[in-house]
């Protein structure tokens, strides 16, 4: 992977459990990316597929830069749950690092929903949601060059089906 990026896991972040209390299951999974976030380099961004249960998405988190891209194949805005996730994720790395990181005002997390390739129906979210991190991390702009496009082709929804 592009040195610019690392892995989080979405076994470590998305919601699998039912029936808890959702604070408390909201600050493990936080703490689970605190891990990951702690030794961060200025620069290092970080890929976080998650799961909703029903849906795939991509978080792409700059903690230093206090920022989060969302790129989601419907089209739609971060839920509740993941919003909350990644704030208080966030909210705790700026307490670790204190006035070392670059601050917002109000110290809001800017998190935003990004203009990405979006797919019709319900189904292959999870294939789409390959198809962004491939494209962030094989490409020098990557991130830029996912913004552009508008679908992807029948061919580049293969590739990533085959890799």
């Amino acid at each position: 992977m592009d040195q610019r990026f690392e892995f989080i896991s979405p076994g470590l972040v998305s919601p699998v459990q039912q029936n808890v209390d959702r604070a408390t299951y909201v600050r493990e999974r936080a703490d689970n990316i605190l891990r990951i976030l702690r030794n961060a380099p200025k620069g290092k961004r970080f890929l976080m597929p998650y799961n909703s249960g029903q849906h795939w998405i991509l978080a792409v988190i700059d903690s230093w830069d206090d920022s989060v891209m969302y790129f989601n194949p419907l089209g739609n805005e971060p839920g509740d749950d993941l919003k909350d996730l990644i704030t208080t994720a966030l909210n705790d790395w700026k307490v670790l690092v204190g006035s070392r990181m670059r601050q917002r005002r109000n110290w809001q997390t800017l998190i935003d929903t990004v203009r990405c390739p979006i797919k019709e129906g319900y189904v292959e979210c999870g294939y789409f949601v390959l198809a962004y991190m491939r494209e962030i991390t094989f490409t020098v702009d990557g991130l830029d060059v996912l913004q552009t496009k508008d679908f992807y082709t029948d061919a580049d929804m293969s590739l990533v089906r085959h890799e």
